[in-house]
């Protein structure tokens, strides 16, 4: 087995992959057609190849070859599963890129209500907009549906007993210990989330927090009441400058910034790295206000993350992240600057008195968007643990509301779901931001967002590629891995 042509076979595949991707994600193109892009390489997605590797794996001795074997064998298992998937996953994706809904005289792209609901200040107004993509996603549920099965079943054909064991073993990841950690979570914020959520609700949506749905949480989450000090011409120039700042601006010319608006286009921003670090691209559709400087500082993290890898590394250790925590933590890093006092006075000449107060309503954001995901991650580790697909839009609409307090409605609960575990992903990054944002202010100061040291420290960083997992950095700057104390003192202290 030539493990090397693999690997360059399977890096052009990726290419291409996500460069179809992304033009449909953008609205440069209506129809998704990865199908035709997995056919060309079939060859490369059988169980032969698989079981190849799984030998190679077997009998190498060394600690670095049988890692790059490994996530060499679980980035082609993935395939195997995604080109029985091709042309499912295109159908549901082309579907949503075409959707239209009508409110009242109103004819709108399914991906222009989420952007709506985030600004409309109308209590019943947003209600209607949520209302009205019911369909949508009603009528796409049976083959969202039909793909998670078809998925866990090639999962269980590839020797695996369910979806849960394939992703800990592909993620090394234990998800029974992980889930007690969540829970950890959760009790040791459950307190502060309900005095704060009761105030907010009262102050920003003038009702106690009672019976209501989850789409105001889009709504929250926009910030709008700040918006007029987040200009939306200025979202990209700032970052380019942050980026400047701190000695990185050499890193964006391999980076392409998309931020134009089209209706077709997701409004959700993105990052790619289809070839590290020579391209990568950036995804953002700016529609005023805080959240667009988040979208952009935090896919920015990904950004400068992929520009600045190393070009000695090995393909694998480059691209072929064994999950998306590492990376997460990294946006997690930068998004979280856009409500730093200090930053805001810097960067967008805030007054004090502004700032502090953006700073007390974004964390309630984050500690919000917090709780989501581990409503999301309880009930997908709940519903894979127990082999109980039949009980997931239960599970969602529970957990979720246990989590949140907000009612979210049976119906989303695979269209709110991203695959892989990934829920437990972003759970990671929250933890390990905390930690390497705890050392970034001891050993660079307050404003380190200023120092080029601290940019030449997290070029280091940047540079290992997805070598290492989150728990791998925090561990060597002598942090304990999953060690949730300063994630949680960080919200008890702006918001008590």
């Amino acid at each position: 087995m030539d493990v090397k042509n693999i690997e360059t076979e399977l890096s052009k595949f990726i290419y291409e992959l996500e460069t179809e991707d992304r033009l449909v994600r953008v609205g440069l193109k209506e129809k998704a057609e990865t199908s035709k892009i997995y056919k060309k390489y079939q060859n490369l997605f059988t169980r032969e190849v698989l079981d190849g590797l799984k030998k190679q794996i077997n009998k190498t001795g060394n600690a670095k070859t049988r890692e790059i074997l490994q996530r060499i064998y679980f980035t082609i298992a993935g395939s195997f599963i995604g080109l029985k998937t091709a042309v499912l996953d295109d159908s549901i994706k082309t579907y949503f890129s075409q959707a239209k809904v009508k409110v009242r005289n109103e004819e709108l792209a399914y991906f222009q209500i989420s952007p709506k609901i985030a600004k409309e200040p109308v209590f019943d107004q947003r209600e209607l907009y949520s209302d009205a993509i019911d369909y949508v996603i009603t009528k796409i549920s049976p083959k969202q549906l039909e793909l998670l099965n078809t998925e866990v079943k090639l999962i269980q054909n590839l020797g695996y007993g369910n979806y849960l064991a394939f992703y800990a073993k592909a993620k090394k990841m234990d998800y029974a210990n992980f889930n007690k950690i969540a829970d950890k979570i959760k009790k040791e914020t459950d307190n502060l989330w309900q005095r704060t959520i009761e105030k907010v609700s009262k102050e920003i949506l003038g009702r106690s927090f009672k019976n209501l749905r989850s789409c105001h949480m889009v709504y929250l989450r926009s910030l709008s009441m700040f918006d007029n000090l987040y200009p939306k011409e200025k979202v990209v120039s700032t970052f380019l400058q942050f980026a400047n700042d701190l000695g990185l601006a050499d890193l964006l010319s391999r980076v392409k910034i998309d931020d134009k608006d089209r209706p077709r286009k997701n409004p959700r921003a993105v990052c790619y790295w289809p070839k590290p670090p020579q391209e990568v691209h950036l995804v953002i559709k700016p529609i005023g206000g805080e959240q667009d400087f988040e979208a952009m500082f935090h896919e920015g993290g990904h950004a400068l993350h992929g520009a600045a890898v190393d070009t000695k590394l090995p393909y694998a250790l480059k691209t072929l992240s064994r999950s998306g925590a590492l990376t997460e933590t990294y946006a997690f890093i930068l998004e979280d600057l856009v409500f730093n006092p200090l930053w805001l006075s810097t960067f967008l000449n805030v007054s004090a008195n502004s700032a502090q107060r953006i700073q007390k309503q974004a964390y309630f954001v984050n500690l919000m968007m917090l709780r989501r995901y581990l409503g999301k991650f309880s009930y997908e580790y709940e519903m894979f643990s127990q082999n109980a697909i039949a009980k997931g839009p239960a599970l969602y609409a529970k957990n979720l509301q246990n989590l949140t307090g907000f009612i979210t409605k049976k119906i989303y609960w695979l269209s709110d779901m991203d695959s892989g575990f990934y829920s437990a992903d972003y759970l990671r990054a929250w933890i390990g931001a905390a930690q390497i944002k705890d050392y970034l202010k001891r050993k660079f100061g307050q404003k380190w967002f200023l120092n080029p040291k601290a940019g030449k420290f997290l070029r280091g960083l940047f540079a290992r590629g997805v070598s290492d997992e989150v728990e791998d950095v925090v561990r060597k700057l002598s942090y304990r891995p999953f060690d949730i104390s300063l994630l949680v003192s960080g919200y008890k202290k702006v918001l008590s």
